[in-house]
């Protein structure tokens, strides 16, 4: 099966231009009936919420192929387009991308070519973390005055709030921890952070 992706970010926007340029590249390699797979949302949204998620998770099958105009039709994000390309590849689909008039399947150049993406991607993130990090070393910096993180002694609400009063009478009649985590199905670690920033005991 040959399936045609086009994506507009608002339903102002026409989808021919992008239809028209995979119509020509598909009679250019005679691929035969292409269908087409229209898609209306900002490529800031997860890809599997998508169409395209619908498409490449559920529709298509090995041997099947998808033609898309250009890489950013797929996503915006780096790690959208190679997390959706390895999923095509590892489900045997190959992936045309028609303004390079560049395939995508399991040859050694396209093996090579996801990797390179994979090292991209995995840059992105690291640069991305280090921007953040910056950023927030740059606000400390310039405002040295204002108070950073969590107020020292605030309590946020938590699932233990409404057992407080058992809590505090089943430490009372020295039952372990360990104990009162499992009567009350929650986690040891859960359990004695609530007690500490609550001072219910020791």
């Amino acid at each position: 099966m040959i399936y045609g992706y086009v994506r507009v970010s608002t339903k102002d926007q026409s989808y021919d231009y992008q239809k028209n340029q995979i119509l020509i590249y598909a009679n250019e390699l005679r691929l035969g009936h292409v269908e087409f797979i229209e898609d209306v949302v900002s490529g800031a949204k997860d890809w599997r919420k998508r169409a395209i998620g619908e498409l490449v998770i559920h529709q298509m099958e090995s041997g099947d192929t998808l033609l898309v105009n250009e890489f950013s039709r797929l996503g915006r994000s780096l790690l959208d387009i190679l997390e959706i390309l390895k999923t095509l590849k590892e489900k045997e689909c190959q992936v045309h991308i028609v303004r390079e008039k560049m395939i995508i399947g399991d040859d050694i150049s396209s093996k090579l070519m996801v990797f390179m993406f994979s090292l991209v991607s995995e840059i992105e993130r690291d640069l991305i973390k280090s921007r953040v990090k910056e950023g927030v070393q740059n606000s400390i910096r310039n405002n040295p005055d204002r108070a950073w993180g969590r107020p020292r002694g605030t309590q946020y609400k938590s699932k233990l709030d409404d057992k407080r009063e058992h809590i505090i009478e089943l430490l009372d009649k020295n039952i372990s921890k360990a104990s009162i985590a499992k009567m009350l199905d929650v986690n040891y670690q859960t359990l004695n952070s609530y007690i500490k920033t609550r001072e219910l005991g020791n």
